[in-house]
């Protein structure tokens, strides 16, 4: 018996190691290529109108990446700040794309996704749409968990468990808007020079 399961054991171990050399070589002969992906972010999620905001998109395992048009919303003027740039990190190559983007009306807006080219390959990417709180004392509103889920790419049921534990303060409230003066012009200038001649009138002077 021992002569017969010698051999037997020996062509099992000669086929184990055969595979482990192919699947080596084949390893060595066919490297995993990094795939291409892009981030987009906002420098801030509250903003009040008329404020520069900043859309940056990152960009990694690209040749030659384009973005061919940003979507916005009507409301928005946007500008790009500088031509893409490579920056040379640690961790590889990072392309980087900056925009700067002016909200003009109150609201809440999305940015949608942008798409990313990489014109060597011909491979594409989509960065996840961002959203934008707009209001008079530039307070964001709390994050809410899909907004999380699609910024750090998590589940919504663990961006759901992470805000659980991460209390949020309540934003600040819009002030109240002041009610506009509905009195008849020469009223209205009657009472501004009357004011200022009352407090001419009580002034103290100087020493």
């Amino acid at each position: 018996m021992k002569r017969i399961q010698t051999p037997c054991i020996g062509a099992i171990l000669f086929l184990v190691t055969s595979q482990v050399l192919l699947s080596g070589l084949n390893a060595s002969t066919h490297p995993v290529v990094p795939r291409l992906s892009a981030m987009a972010t906002l420098s801030c999620r509250g903003a009040k109108p008329g404020q520069h905001v900043e859309l940056v998109v990152t960009v990694r395992n690209a040749l030659h990446p384009v973005i061919a048009s940003v979507e916005r919303p009507p409301s928005f003027r946007m500008r790009t700040l500088r031509q893409p740039r490579l920056l040379k990190t640690e961790e590889g190559d990072v392309w980087l794309f900056r925009y700067q983007i002016i909200p003009t009306e109150t609201g809440d807006f999305e940015i949608p996704s942008l798409t990313v080219t990489d014109t060597s390959n011909q491979a594409q990417v989509q960065t996840a749409s961002l959203s934008l709180h707009v209001s008079l004392n530039g307070e964001p509103q709390k994050l809410t968990s899909r907004e999380l889920a699609r910024m750090v790419n998590l589940s919504l049921s663990l961006s759901e468990e992470v805000l659980k534990n991460a209390p949020q303060k309540e934003p600040k409230p819009d002030p109240t808007p002041k009610p506009a003066d509905s009195r008849p012009l020469p009223a209205r200038i009657g009472s501004t020079c009357w004011k200022e001649l009352k407090a001419f009138w009580n002034y103290p002077g100087g020493k």
